[in-house]
């Protein structure tokens, strides 16, 4: 009877921490960098106030401890955090050790400009990508993104909006754990298997995410999502039930590779 006690409540503290399945750690001071402004008509630092407030508060409310805006602009003025972009895990130690912090997540807003549509008000698009990173080890833990496309009676209304919703879906994302799997349902002819795509000399994390795009888009994919990325090199994880050359193919749509190599169940491309 002790015994089924104690498994009773071992499941009982387990239980909703696996259900949660959230991608953050808990309780680990987070600091959360969003470094591109908007241009164009819209007012400055557009992108980068909004979607860092939308995702910190959120973040506050479900009970992360999160760096204040006074300490965020600190290690922005830090000369290392240009690196942070890059995941140098040098920087990113170094970073968390100067000032205390045990979780970045460096992120990126892209508002494209608003334009006029057919109803006289004006439609705007944005995008927010997050990578997270522990100070511990400087390694890669997660990549988020998520667009929106809102209207509004002004361009920065509409632009606004966009903001707002595409930083509030991310930070949901980052929140509940949920994952990258884009087919709910999957032909049953389809027998899956584990594929690994290795990128090296990427420009940015935003050209991994397009090639991460493309690979998710196959109706052969159930599941992808990048496992790693740190100075230009990054991986790709998928579950795929194709032939590893239909991915090949995609990425060749999506980039103009120096070098390609394939194995089994492993594409290697060099940009």
């Amino acid at each position: 009877m002790r015994r089924l006690l104690t498994l009773a409540l071992l499941l009982g503290v387990l239980i909703p921490c696996s259900a949660q399945g959230a991608m953050l750690p808990p309780h680990k001071r987070i600091a959360v960098m969003i470094f591109e402004s908007a241009s164009g008509l819209f007012r400055d630092n557009l992108a980068v106030d909004t979607a860092s407030t939308v995702i910190t508060q959120a973040l506050i409310e479900n009970g992360y401890p999160v760096v204040n805006d006074a300490q965020v602009k600190k290690i922005k003025a830090d000369k290392r955090s240009e690196l942070l972009r890059s995941g140098d895990a040098k920087a990113i130690k170094a970073l968390g050790k100067t000032y205390d912090v045990r979780i970045f997540l460096v992120g990126k807003a892209t508002l494209a400009e608003a334009v006029r549509n057919d109803f006289g008000t004006y439609t705007a698009t944005a995008t927010v990508t997050i990578q997270g990173y522990s100070t511990q080890d400087g390694k890669y833990l997660l990549s988020q993104m998520a667009s929106s496309k809102q209207l509004g009676g002004t361009p920065d209304e509409a632009s606004q909006k966009a903001l707002e919703a595409a930083s509030r879906e991310l930070a949901q994302r980052l929140i509940s754990g949920q994952g990258q799997t884009i087919h709910g349902s999957y032909p049953t002819s389809y027998r899956y298997r584990d594929v690994t795509v290795t990128i090296t000399g990427a420009q940015d994390f935003q050209q991994v995410n397009a090639i991460l795009q493309k690979v998710q888009s196959h109706p052969a994919t159930r599941q992808a999502m990048v496992t790693s990325y740190s100075s230009g090199n990054a991986t790709i994880g998928a579950s795929f039930g194709g032939d590893v050359k239909e991915i090949l193919s995609l990425i060749r749509d999506t980039v103009q590779p120096r070098n390609v190599r394939t194995g089994p169940n492993s594409i290697w491309v060099d940009l």
